[in-house]
Parts: structure tokens; C-alpha cells; sequence
């Protein structure tokens, strides 16, 4: 008899996600890692054949880990450095011409801080899509949370935490990501404190 957790977990599947999963288990974790051209091609095909929608080549560099990829659409010319987690279980949308730095994690599902009881309990446990426009440039080291929509031609800065929203053009940096501009008046103002100056 197979435990609670394990169960509840494979009665959110249909038969073909979970043969994705079973693929994505078994063959993924050796193409992720295949070196040269041959790696990023075997790695095109096997996402050709497993997610929502591919619209063109994309680049998925070595180290990669993406799961339920049955969840994800990707625009033409996505790329990706090293080391990105992907997770499309709640539903992952991407424009054209977009790239994730390295280490990155989009994550399309949470786990709620208030919820009462054991984390695997349905009620503490959410699928949020995430949408990435066209034209996005995501940076090294950042974290995209459940439910965030990213909007065409933004950037993330480097090691951000996105938690809500980013506007179309937006530029955002921090944890919790803000704008720009806010993050550096921030930062000058507490640079010219008579506190920091006595530090």
C-alpha cells in the first residue's frame, strides 16, 4: 500500500503526465548533462516531444532540471544558462526571445506559511501559473514565485526574489524584487545617514 503523500501526489496526474514525469525521471537525467551541441539538441527533441507548446529552438544549457514540462510553453529563441530549475506543474508561459541566467528557479507551486497541519495537506499546498513575456531577460541566482506574471522587455536583476508582479519594461532588483530606481534612492539615502556616516 503506497503512503498518503505518494498517493495524493499521483492522483493529480493523468496517465500522459505521468509518463512525462517517468521520462523526465529517467531520460532527462542523463541528456541534461550531455556536453557540446549533441546535449542542447537531444535536449530541444525530448522538450519538442514533452511540453504544452514549443514554438522554435531553444537553448537549454547543461545542469538543467525541468520538471512536468507537460505544463510548459516556451516562445521561440528561449535559452537558458546552467543550472536553472523549472518546475510547470501549476503552468509555465514564456514569450520569445527569452533568456534565464544561471542557478535560477521558477517554481509554478507553494507551499502556504499559514496553512495548519503537515505541508502535504491539499490546503497548504497551491498551483499558481506564472506568465514570462516576450523579450525578458532574467538574471543569475533569482527566485520566480508561484502566480508572478513578468511582463515583455523587463529585466530581473541579479539574485532577486520576485514575490509579486513585474511590469512590461520593468526593471527590478532585490529580495523582495522592487524597482530600480526605488532600490537605488534607497540605497543613496542610507548611504548619506548621519548613521552610516558614524559607522
Amino acid at each position: 500500500m503506497l503512503p498518503i503523500n505518494v498517493r495524493l501526489i499521483l492522483s493529480g496526474y493523468s496517465i500522459k503526465q505521468l509518463l512525462v514525469r517517468v521520462a523526465e525521471e529517467y531520460l532527462w537525467f542523463f541528456i541534461r548533462s550531455w556536453p557540446g551541441f549533441e546535449g542542447i539538441m537531444l535536449r530541444y527533441f525530448f522538450l519538442k516531444c514533452t511540453t504544452r507548446k514549443l514554438s522554435g529552438f531553444c537553448w537549454i544549457s547543461q545542469g538543467c532540471t525541468i520538471s512536468n514540462s507537460y505544463g510548459l510553453s516556451l516562445g521561440k529563441n528561449f535559452a537558458t544558462n546552467r543550472n536553472v530549475l523549472i518546475d510547470a506543474i501549476g503552468g509555465i508561459e514564456v514569450g520569445d526571445n527569452t533568456g534565464i541566467g544561471p542557478n535560477c528557479v521558477v517554481l509554478s507551486h507553494e507551499h502556504s506559511m499559514l496553512a495548519q497541519g503537515n505541508y502535504a495537506r491539499e490546503e497548504s499546498y497551491k498551483r499558481k501559473p506564472i506568465k514570462i513575456g516576450s523579450g525578458v531577460w532574467i538574471s543569475s541566482n533569482c527566485f520566480i514565485k508561484a502566480g508572478v506574471s513578468i511582463g515583455d522587455n523587463a529585466v530581473v536583476g541579479a539574485c532577486s526574489n520576485v514575490i509579486t508582479d513585474v511590469p512590461e519594461n520593468g526593471r527590478v532588483i532585490g529580495s523582495p524584487a522592487r524597482p530600480y530606481a526605488q532600490v537605488l534612492r534607497e540605497f543613496l539615502a542610507k548611504k548619506a545617514s548621519p548613521e552610516s556616516a558614524n559607522a
